[in-house]
């Protein structure tokens, strides 16, 4: 992980408030399907006894395992922020699944011995860590399966184009791609099956289809959230940078009022990996 995904890590520590950012994001989302559930769906997961949630947050993938692995299986959450621990281990208990929590992050992995899991998760977070595939596929066990949630490409297009218009307008120079454009670079729809292929020999893939809906009322839940995820859209390291936010939400407000509807596009891809290949060298 650079430095520049450092600091966006840093946005989720304070858990409280991302839980709010969650139930906003979830409440404006166009398909109320959960796409974690979804990615579930197919599986058969009713001998699955030992699993990792990595970049487990509250848990939501977690939960989402209820009913539908083995009834002594245990889970393990690994988060850097260990303000996580207590939200995971109530969503263990509503899954009703033994859980336990280590803030120790993904470096972990390096510690974990080769065929430990049956069952490895991974939502909205392997964009943060894609050097550590190679050591997801060592600790999966031979039968394993490992999924992962990420988005795909061109995500949130209508808000990047947006930002760079009403930057452009203010005659603020925006150098190169936003910071979350640059993230989610890591790990996409577009480089995801060729990142894992040379760790797993059985990748299944499916798009999910959803977006993000803010009307005219909706305007204070969408300042909440873009406060909250600024420096995912404008780079910390500008002087300008309160500036360039508060000039954003006056136009997007202004714009909303006018046009009373505001959609951004957020697509997810799923990919399920089995057959874990054992070949290769693990650099980290």
């Amino acid at each position: 992980m650079n430095r520049e995904d450092k600091n966006l890590a840093r946005v989720f520590k304070d858990a409280r408030m991302h839980k709010t950012i969650a139930e906003i994001i979830i409440a404006h989302l166009s398909n109320p399907v959960d796409v974690r559930k979804a990615a579930l769906n197919d599986l058969d997961l009713s001998n699955c006894k030992k699993i990792l949630d990595l970049g487990c947050g509250f848990g939501f993938f977690t939960q989402a395992l209820k009913g539908k692995i083995h009834p002594r299986a245990t889970i393990k959450g690994v988060d850097r922020h260990s303000e996580y621990e207590k939200p995971y281990i109530d969503s263990c208990s509503e899954a009703k699944i033994k859980g336990i929590f280590d803030d120790a992050g993904v470096k972990s992995l390096t510690k974990i011995e080769s065929n430990t899991y049956d069952l490895i998760l991974c939502s909205y977070a392997l964009y943060s860590f894609p050097e550590y595939i190679p050591h997801i596929s060592r600790i999966l066990k031979e039968t394993g399966i490992f999924v992962t949630i990420t988005h795909a490409k061109p995500h949130m297009k209508e808000f990047t184009d947006y930002v760079r218009k009403i930057l452009h307008k203010h005659d603020i120079k925006l150098i190169g791609k936003l910071p979350y454009e640059e993230l989610i670079d890591n790990f996409s729809n577009e480089n995801g099956f060729d990142l894992l292929s040379p760790w797993f020999q059985n990748i299944k893939t499916e798009k999910s289809i959803n977006s993000l809906v803010f009307k005219k009322k909706d305007y204070h839940d969408f300042s909440r959230y873009f406060c909250f995820k600024r420096s995912f859209f404008i780079p910390e390291k500008y002087p300008d940078a309160d500036d360039m936010c508060d000039i954003l939400l006056d136009a997007i407000k202004q714009d909303l009022m006018k046009n009373q509807t505001l959609r951004i596009t957020k697509d997810d891809m799923i990919f399920i990996s089995s057959n874990p290949s054992k070949q290769g060298t693990t650099n980290v």
